[in-house]
């Protein structure tokens, strides 16, 4: 949400949608992962409910970008379902990982 046009209601409505998406946070990632397997996606998903920011709830998996579509609408749509954010935006980030594990013995 951009802060020069957020109003208090928004603000409420978006404080509320966090609160629902803290409490059930375990259940939406049993569900999401009961779904994934179902659906043949063996990876897991990570969810981040941030205090602040546009996003109410973030959405992690490493994939590629085809297994990333499967997971966006498996994911979304229990998402959508169990907070109630209807419609719900999605956006792709960008993120990377160091795969050597040179530091672990």
């Amino acid at each position: 949400m951009n802060a020069h046009n957020t109003s208090t209601d928004d603000l409420v409505a978006e404080a509320a949608y966090r609160e629902r998406a803290t409490v059930i946070l375990d259940e939406l990632a049993h569900r999401a992962r009961v779904a994934l397997r179902s659906a043949n996606i063996p990876l897991n998903v990570y969810f981040v409910v941030g205090a602040t920011g546009d996003a109410i709830l973030t959405c992690g998996a490493v994939a590629d970008k085809e297994q990333w579509q499967e997971i966006k609408a498996t994911v979304g749509s229990i998402v959508r379902h169990s907070i109630g954010l209807e419609p719900m935006a999605c956006r792709q980030v960008i993120c990377t990982m160091d795969a050597t594990r040179d530091d672990l013995y």
